[in-house]
């Protein structure tokens, strides 16, 4: 038999872990001395010793350690346990590779951008059902019309959530506007004449809320434009805006607009496809 200190050397751990082995039932001493209650080893346990070494190494809970040691597995099972052990562990690297992205992101962007107070994140979209009506409009205002005749258009038993509007095209592209207001639709509706029933598909956007009066969403855009730069990614679609909160006009300021951007990486934009302006969009 080896004394704990002894058997502590050769296995390369420290007599407190062997005590913790102890108590935690993955290790059990072959003999405890009844009046010092010193443990004592023998050299075979070496092995378990090893095994537990390299179990906690893979992040495996002492629960599985205990059961993986009371089942022992064959050599072939040990293979195929550490060999899914390794594709888990893989992925998990994969998630925290992201998520440090993530905070070396936030922590530019709190640098550079904490004075404007918002929040960009990239996010995927959930298919939904829209009732939309498109057109050309020479002024911003005239979207509320769009809005009235889907109103009219779409039975209210349809209608759910907020108003939002696709923008294809804005001010500083052009004398006109090209405008696509959208409702947020329970189901499937019946079509009214002019009006369009579809389901948008799923996008990687960049997501931020803007609180305030439309005259400070310029410079909204202007910021996603500088996160978009920094963080390598470029724009595609028409952007989005989601109005969740529309106070009368005496209290815009209470307004809150949800603005998504589709985006891909840079260089994964098709053929004579162009990256975001730079100038302010949707003024």
């Amino acid at each position: 038999m080896l004394k704990i200190g002894e058997f502590a050397q050769l296995g390369n751990v420290s007599i407190r872990a062997l005590r913790f082995y102890h108590e935690a039932g993955l290790l059990e001493p072959c003999y405890v001395d009844p009046s010092t209650h010193y443990r004592s080893y023998e050299p075979k346990q070496l092995q378990d010793l090893q095994d537990i070494r390299l179990y906690k190494a893979m992040k495996f809970s002492l629960g599985d350690i205990r059961e993986l040691l009371r089942e022992r597995p064959s050599a072939a099972e040990r293979e195929r346990i550490l060999r899914e052990r390794g594709a888990l562990l893989k992925q998990r690297i994969a998630e925290d590779v992201e998520s440090l992205a993530r905070v070396e992101s936030e922590l530019q962007t709190a640098h550079k951008d904490a004075h404007e107070g918002w929040r960009i994140e990239l996010r995927e979209t959930q298919p939904v059902w829209v009732a939309s009506l498109r057109e050309k409009i020479r002024s911003y205002e005239e979207a509320d019309r769009l809005f009235a005749e889907i109103e009219r258009g779409i039975g209210s038993e349809f209608l759910m959530g907020k108003r939002a509007a696709l923008w294809h095209t804005c001010v500083s592209d052009g004398p006109q506007i090209d405008c696509e207001a959208l409702r947020f639709l329970k189901r499937p509706a019946s079509l009214a004449r002019g009006i369009r029933v579809y389901q948008m598909p799923v996008l990687r956007v960049a997501s931020f809320l803007h609180s305030g009066s439309d005259e400070s969403i310029p410079q909204a855009y202007q910021v996603l434009n500088a996160w978009l730069r920094r963080n390598k990614l470029v724009s595609r679609g028409p952007k989005c805006e989601i109005y969740w909160n529309e106070p009368p006009k005496e209290k815009a300021a209470e307004s809150l607009t949800e603005i998504r951007l589709p985006v891909v990486a840079c260089g994964r934009r098709r053929e004579g496809e162009a990256t975001l302006r730079g100038a302010p969009a949707c003024v």
